[in-house]
């Protein structure tokens, strides 16, 4: 019931596969990468271990990468030995397979940003599952496609730009066409320009298509007298165009009023051209955009893994040629991983797996608290493991607490929330959870068998004491049949907790809930022990309050208070129970001294502390175990609360009723608003009382020191 066991791994492998290695590593979620500073901190106290100086550091050289540690054991395939590589082959090899640097990596993300926001495209900020990383195909057809988009932007603009200064001359023209002002004065517009003059015949074609959309040339007359209008902001090129087919300006006719309605006509003729030439470049843009959405993001995703790979990179050891990667692989997944990594690379990689770790760590505190921690459990008791993380990794090695959390946690809650019809509803709430694929459910699936559990104790505890959605009187049919069966006399229901006629019956239930606690707490307890034997601190485990020391006086006070319940003496044995296990706390550091020096750990404990010390235990473990176990008398007050609340709701609703169908509907309204309070609001309460008894009863007889949890490189989801 530990955790996951772990193996320390080892690669060595070249400089051109070391992307591959990273990027299979992160797909399986296997490898947890220990960084060369870790390494030189264990490598430092394990040469600490044998007596040896602890200042010297590793090297990132070929010859640290040739020595083969003596706690490892090499895979055994004659490829697979640890040897010097051939640097000419390296060196081929290098040149063979290009690496992407971090200069072109940022170049081709600026591209795909440029081309992302021209497209209008929400380019993904995480790290597609089975992304590829980035290669000369993909650069180069980003490399296409953004100068196909920088081109595309720069005739949009453009055309933008021959849309908007047409408008403002159309806008302009419109407002004067009609007025009987001479025509000269209208060449002081601010948006248009209007010449009047003589050009050769044969010139009027060529000005035509070298002004093209930027003016409008409109005959006047036979004689080649023209007149050519122009937004101003287009005019010194305009007049360029007309000086070199040799553009005579006249003077406008007597009497000629406003604006032609040829040249209105015009304008608003290279408008419509333009729009529809404007329109045809949006729609090419909206066809890139759907064409290359999913090839955008494809690529994004490359990239941004190839970055998250690079700063791994940049963190490992490694020579010009060679990496050196360490990390921790649960047990269970070494070989799957030794063969996959020797089917991928052949001999280019050599891969060392260490010893089980409970051989070297055990017994060392900071050696232990450097293997990371992985729990694995069935559906239903990974539902609890996060009330079990969001207090602390368990340490490597030591019992995993989450199966004794799912029990005692659906034990606890159906005792102070026991009703079978509210039960139903949270069952049912968690089975819709586990069934949901989307939505506000499923985002909580994780916790779907928690609530199934925490249902069907409801119900059952529901069932034991008669309630059904508050009322007490609806299961008394079922009741009496299944107490006749089971107990050989009817009766209206298996457990009374409500004070009626038998009061004492309530006492019964304080006791058992009283009962639950001191379970709980030596479940706690006897965790402890096993984790502190298993670390090889035997002075804690045996003398300590949560050791055995504590634990014998614990029981043993149980014992003496049950038989002066049952009316029973106590005798000069009770004196040695207690006595004997006060003594050990007492003078628990003077022994745990003895023992340490006996196992060659340092004490520096003064003698003169001990005896204050011990005396100071002795009146905190009175106070410890007397609050750690008159605690759970909240277990019996929240299940009486919870009746009481129920016994309430049910009388309102009785209250209200009548024979009138007002009166019904006002019935039902009372019972499914007060039925909805307790289901949230009392389950709740009664959710966060079970979980803080967890934390403070049960969790502090043994989570002294908590570890890390396994955290596997993976880059999938990573921004």
């Amino acid at each position: 019931m530990s955790s996951v066991s772990m193996r320390k791994v080892e690669l060595l492998l070249l400089k051109s596969d070391i992307d591959a290695v990273l990027k299979y590593l992160a797909t399986k979620r296997c490898f947890q990468i220990i960084y060369p500073d870790e390494i030189e901190r264990l490598a430092r106290e394990k040469r600490a271990s044998f007596g040896l100086g602890g200042n010297e550091k590793l090297l990132a050289s070929d010859n640290a990468f040739n020595k083969a540690p003596s706690t490892a054991s090499t895979i055994a395939r004659p490829a697979m030995n640890v040897k010097r590589f051939d640097e000419s082959h390296l060196e081929e090899r290098q040149i063979n397979e290009p690496d992407l640097d971090e200069e072109r990596l940022d170049d081709a993300q600026r591209k795909l940003d440029f081309i992302s926001q021209f497209l209008g495209i929400e380019s993904t900020k995480d790290i597609i599952e089975d992304s590829r990383l980035p290669d000369e195909d993909m650069l180069s057809k980003l490399e296409v496609l953004f100068d196909r988009c920088s081109q595309l932007k720069v005739s949009l603009d453009e055309e933008q730009a021959k849309l908007d200064g047409l408008a403002e001359s159309i806008h302009e023209a419109k407002a004067f066409a009609s007025l009987s002002r001479p025509f000269e004065e209208f060449e002081k517009f601010s948006y248009v320009s209007i010449q009047i003059g003589k050009v050769a015949k044969d010139k009027i074609e060529e000005l035509s298509q070298m002004l093209g959309d930027r003016a409008v040339i409109i005959p006047l007359d036979e004689e080649g007298t023209i007149l050519a209008a122009s937004s101003r902001k287009g005019r010194f090129a305009f007049e360029t165009a007309l000086s070199k087919v040799g553009f005579e300006k006249k003077k406008p006719p007597e009497g000629l009023k406003g604006i032609p309605s040829e040249t209105m006509n015009a304008l608003e003729g290279a408008y419509q051209v333009g729009k529809l030439h404007f329109e045809k470049l949006l729609t090419e843009k909206k066809a890139l955009k759907d064409q290359y959405s999913d090839l955008l993001q494809i690529i994004a995703s490359s990239i941004r893994l190839k970055k998250a790979i690079a700063l791994v990179e940049s963190k490992l050891e490694k020579t010009r040629w060679a990496y050196r990667l360490s990390g921790w692989v649960p047990e269970n997944m070494v070989d799957k991983l030794v063969k996959d990594l020797l089917t991928m690379l052949g001999n280019r990689i050599s891969i060392r797996v260490y010893d089980p770790p409970e051989l070297d760590l055990a017994g060392t505190k900071e050696k232990q608290e450097g293997v990371p921690v992985l729990l694995e459990h069935n559906s239903f008791v990974s539902a609890f493991q996060g009330i079990v993380l969001s207090y602390g990794t368990p340490l490597y090695g030591d019992i995993d607490p989450t199966p004794f959390v799912a029990f005692f946690f659906t034990l606890l809650f159906a005792i102070m929330f026991g009703d079978l019809g509210q039960g139903m509803v949270i069952a049912s709430l968690g089975l819709a959870m586990h069934k949901a694929k989307k939505g506000l459910l499923a985002s909580y699936k994780k916790y779907a068998h928690a609530f199934i559990a925490a249902g069907v104790g409801s119900m059952i505890m529901g069932l034991l004491v008669g309630s059904f959605f508050t009322s007490d009187t609806a299961l008394i049919p079922i009741e009496r049949a299944l107490t006749g069966f089971f107990l050989g006399k009817p009766a209206d229901r298996f457990l009374q907790i409500m004070p009626r006629e038998n009061v004492s019956a309530m006492f019964y239930f304080f006791g058992f809930t009283l009962g639950v606690g001191v379970i709980i707490n030596s479940t706690g307890i006897v965790i402890n022990i096993i984790n502190l034997i298993r670390r090889k601190e035997y002075g804690e485990a045996f003398f300590s309050k949560t050791g055995l020391a504590g634990a014998l006086l614990f029981w043993w006070a149980i014992v003496m208070v049950v038989r002066i319940i049952l009316g029973n003496k106590l005798g000069i044995v009770d004196v040695a129970g207690i006595g004997l296990p006060l003594l050990a706390i007492i003078f628990a550091e003077p022994i745990k001294s003895f023992i340490d020096k006996t196992y060659g750990k340092p004490h520096t404990e003064e003698a003169s502390n001990w005896l204050i010390g011990g005396i100071i235990e002795l009146l905190d473990i009175v106070s410890y175990f007397a609050s750690n176990t008159f605690s759970f008398l909240r277990v019996g007050a929240f299940a009486l609360a919870h009746a009481v609340l129920s016994f309430v709701i049910f009388t309102m609703g009785s209250l209200v009723s009548g024979k009138s169908a007002s009166g019904l509907a006002l019935e039902i309204i009372v019972f499914l608003f007060g039925n909805a309070v307790i289901i949230v609001l009392e389950g709740l309460i009664v959710t966060i009382q079970v979980i803080r008894l967890q934390y403070y009863e049960f969790f502090s007889k043994f989570f002294t020191r908590t570890g890390e949890p396994f955290k596997p490189v993976s880059f999938a989801g990573k921004v």
